[in-house]
């Protein structure tokens, strides 16, 4: 029943939001400009000068999505110390190993790769040490792309973004996915658990459409959540999310 009731609900508002057309047309009332915290996508409805922030002035710390992303550790680093001609050669190196076997049949790489290693063999380096901790680098950076970034965790923060609505109290929404873009998770692909921001906003906001953008506050921290979302016209299961926020304040983006 209750299932039920969050279908007819959202179907409601989607429909009183004139999106109940396919997926193309969706993605037609989409555009994109500006903002002060970077480039964000907002329908073609909305005001086209540049928004305010909102009314009252906040400590809060204004964050850009890419901010969520985890600073990837340089593939590099295991080189940071050579001198420069022995970090070109060592960069010579990774490119003929990372090239494709056609590209290692050239004469004048061959004869490019052949000049690095003798440098370095000269120098004494150990170049398949400094590639096994390159191999640990790229490994790490894949476990952590897809995590919280320790560096904003804490911090009282405000983010401007998308209401993908998970519950709702009558027709204020009072639990939602917060993302980057209109119709992120069943319209346009699911965006990586660090784009997505589990949301609990107990005072609830009004709700007329995936494309009302908002600005959040809150304390952000890192938490995996599974949710499964239901929209009228289709619904995904398991929506990863790396971090949660019990938001403070949530305010329409355009005043």
């Amino acid at each position: 029943m209750l299932v039920l009731a969050f279908f007819c609900v959202t179907a409601a508002l989607f429909s009183t939001a004139g999106v109940a057309g396919s997926t193309e047309s969706l993605r037609d009332r989409v555009t994109t400009f500006q903002t002060p915290s970077g480039s964000l996508p907002f329908s073609r409805s909305m005001a086209t000068a540049a928004p305010a922030a909102p009314a009252s002035a906040t400590d809060a710390n204004t964050l850009d999505w890419t901010d969520l992303r985890p600073v990837a550790k340089s593939l590099e680093a295991p080189f940071a110390s050579l001198p420069e001609p022995l970090l070109e050669a060592m960069r010579t190196h990774v490119r003929w190993r990372t090239s494709k076997r056609n590209a290692r049949s050239d004469e004048a790489f061959i004869a490019e790769h052949e000049a690095a290693i003798a440098l370095l063999d000269a120098h004494e380096i150990d170049v398949e040490g400094l590639m096994r901790e390159r191999r640990k680098i790229i490994a790490r950076n894949g476990r952590v792309a897809r995590g919280a970034n320790p560096d904003i965790l804490g911090a009282t923060i405000r983010l401007p973004g998308y209401v993908v609505p998970l519950a709702f109290d009558d027709r204020a929404v009072t639990e939602f996915l917060f993302v980057p873009v209109a119709g992120a998770c069943v319209h346009t692909p699911t965006p990586a658990p660090n784009q997505i921001v589990h949301v609990k906003y107990p005072e609830g906001i009004a709700f007329s459409s995936i494309f009302d953008a908002f600005w959040i506050e809150g304390e952000l921290a890192a938490e995996d959540t599974k949710s499964d979302v239901l929209f009228y016209d289709g619904a995904a299961t398991g929506v990863q999310a790396s971090y949660a926020l019990k938001a403070e304040r949530v305010v329409s983006y355009v005043n």
